[in-house]
């Protein structure tokens, strides 16, 4: 079974806006701390290499073999390679990570991602590998009563997402339960480990304070 990690501020060597196990590498943190915080990561969890990806809000998958590019533009990985951790970085979107047997993936689901389809893409892509997605974790993110977005925004993504629904008073989106209900859909046993990180202490929220570090969510085999 694929081993799985969420980080928290705890931890790490930024200081300021930062503070704490900030692992986002384009937030303005320094360059050195983050690197030392992507290092203690990766011998923490002992892995021979820890591949992280920016991320642009998009659909876009990418498979990770060996020797992988310094540089990968995707909002999912995937792999089979064994020592491998993947990383998805957050800090309101929802941390996604799959196992599916001798494939794992780190998927980044904010809202334009969910809407654009980047958890059955990630699913499709796994079933052409003969990967069956088992499990699913969904970690720290903010949560539906705190993801307030206007009147219009709200109807267009509850029409295709009802799961996502709270109120019209509220008019909040619940990408927690969005992304849980299409995992569930597909057959995926999902773990739901959220906690709001607008409204924890403990983890990044740039909802919260929008100069701020990045959570790591990460799975390896």
């Amino acid at each position: 079974m694929a081993r799985y990690l969420f980080t928290s501020k705890f931890g790490g060597n930024s200081t300021g806006n930062f503070a704490g196990l900030n692992l986002g590498d384009h937030v303005g943190d320094s360059p050195e701390s983050v690197a030392q915080n992507r290092k203690f990561l990766r011998e923490y969890l002992a892995l021979e290499n820890l591949i992280f990806m920016d991320q642009t809000h998009s659909a876009d998958v990418f498979t990770v073999e060996q020797n992988p590019p310094t540089r990968i533009e995707a909002d999912a990985l995937i792999t089979s390679e064994r020592s491998m951790g993947l990383a998805v970085l957050t800090a309101d979107c929802i941390p996604l990570l799959i196992d599916a047997g001798d494939y794992i993936a780190a998927v980044h689901v904010g809202r334009k991602g969910l809407v654009g389809g980047i958890i059955p893409k990630t699913l499709a892509i796994l079933a052409k590998q003969g990967a069956k997605a088992k499990n699913a974790w969904i970690g720290p993110s903010i949560c539906g009563e705190c993801y307030e977005v206007s009147m219009e925004m709200y109807q267009d993504v509850i029409a295709d997402f009802p799961a996502a629904a709270t109120s019209p008073l509220l008019h909040s989106l619940d990408l927690p339960a969005a992304a849980t209900a299409q995992l569930q859909a597909a057959g995926v046993l999902t773990h739901n480990l959220h906690r709001c990180t607008l409204e924890s202490e403990h983890h990044y929220s740039y909802r919260g304070q929008s100069v701020t570090g990045r959570l790591a969510g990460v799975i390896s085999l």
